[in-house]
């Protein structure tokens, strides 16, 4: 709309000098995520959630964060236990928590409103999206102090891909980028005005994309400031390890090959007439899994969590084992990305067991197929491995902390 064409809201007086309130948006079902709640998975010893919230508690007076209908329990449950409730209790304004709408534009209104119910009057409302983790406090207050001056503001960035408008099939438009840029969080406005603005959105039906539409509709233009790469909103699964943190681990066993015993990897069973000695089973590929996924969230190795002189795990089930390590990992906040492994052995061969191997350390892992390698060498006659008294093998895992 051209800012000169007038709006049903009258602009605010400025500049705005008074407080600031922040609205967190998390009221989505997170289904382009798969379903799972993307704002309580981990990043960085705490949740996307709280990471959203974190930078703009120094700034603000009383902050909402909306939630998913029937979900308001469990984000009381869940802020009781944080480590920022002190911080959120301390607010002067206050902390609340509101169940969202069936989308978005109608979250934010019922949000406003609970604003409202917290005493934000004449001041500065920034509305934040729950899954901008990212958001630094340089861009928080620069987009603050752009609103105090301006009356709404939000930041931008420019497009780094070709845009085109499809209709159909077919590419109907070619728009030059010069003068396109996309909208991040947070977006600030004066109170009054954007709280009118919506209830006026809400009595004639009009539907925005984001709340700097519906100003730009019902108030004025917005103004803008420039946003940060890093500030982006994660939508699918591979957006959070882009920031994520990872960690690799490295693990390696060896057992002798006796008679009377069962060769087993990764549970499966290899038709050979000596297996692995040990204290328990002695399956030595998910011995060397499980030391891998220990070592990579820094828990420790195999013997530290099943002691081999503890009768308890005498003849234990290493898959059974690794089931209570997998949990131990996950425990943490980790999850394995994939899994590359290695048998060296002299015979029997175990080409023909690839695939059940595989298969075998998938299910247990919870990993697609094609998330696990599995190798087999030889050591071409050198060491005790050479000669067929023994059995290694190594194993390398990728984690992500969600």
């Amino acid at each position: 709309m051209s800012p000169s064409a007038p709006r049903p809201v009258r602009a605010p007086t400025l500049p705005i000098g008074r407080r600031a309130f922040a609205l967190v948006t998390a009221a989505g079902l997170s289904t382009r995520y798969g379903g799972t709640k993307k704002e309580f998975e981990i990043l960085d010893d705490i949740t996307v959630l709280e990471r959203a919230i974190e930078p703009f508690i120094e700034f603000c007076s009383g902050i909402v964060v909306t939630c998913p209908i029937g979900a308001k329990p469990e984000f009381e449950a869940f802020f009781t236990k944080s480590t920022l409730m002190p911080s959120l209790s301390r607010l002067n304004a206050g902390f609340a928590i509101v169940e969202g709408g069936a989308a978005r534009q109608e979250s934010v209104r019922l949000g406003l409103r609970a604003l409202a119910a917290l005493g934000c009057a004449p001041d500065i409302v920034l509305i934040h999206d729950g899954a901008r983790p990212w958001i630094s406090r340089e861009l928080i207050l620069k987009t603050l102090e752009c609103a105090q001056a301006r009356g709404a503001s939000l930041p931008l960035i420019p497009l780094t891909e070709t845009p085109k408008i499809v209709e159909g099939e077919y590419i109907h438009t070619h728009p030059a980028r010069t003068h396109m840029m996309t909208a991040q969080t947070p977006q600030a406005f004066s109170f009054p005005e954007i709280l009118a603005a919506h209830e006026l959105a809400l009595q004639e039906k009009y539907s925005a994309t984001d709340d700097a539409m519906i100003w730009d509709h019902y108030v004025g233009p917005v103004f803008w400031v420039e946003g940060e790469r890093q500030n982006r909103k994660i939508t699918f699964k591979e957006d959070i390890m882009n920031g994520s943190e990872l960690r690799t681990g490295i693990g390696y066993d060896i057992h002798p090959l006796v008679e009377g015993r069962p060769l087993l990897l990764a549970g499966v069973r290899i038709e050979n007439r000596r297996g692995e000695a040990g204290y328990s089973d002695g399956d030595v590929l998910w011995h060397a899994i499980i030391d891998a996924a220990l070592g990579a969230a820094a828990l420790g190795d195999i013997g530290t969590h099943f002691p081999p002189d503890e009768p308890a795990w005498e003849n234990a089930d290493s898959t059974e084992l690794a089931r209570r390590a997998l949990k131990m990992v996950k425990k943490q906040g980790w999850v394995i990305v994939n899994l590359d492994c290695t048998v060296v052995c002299e015979t029997p061969k175990l080409s023909p067991y690839r695939e059940q191997i595989c298969a075998s350390i998938a299910e247990i892992l919870g990993l697609p197929s094609g998330a696990v390698s599995f190798k087999a060498k030889t050591k071409e006659g050198f060491d005790a491995t050479g000669r067929g008294e023994a059995i290694e093998a190594q194993a390398a895992v990728l984690l992500v902390r969600r």
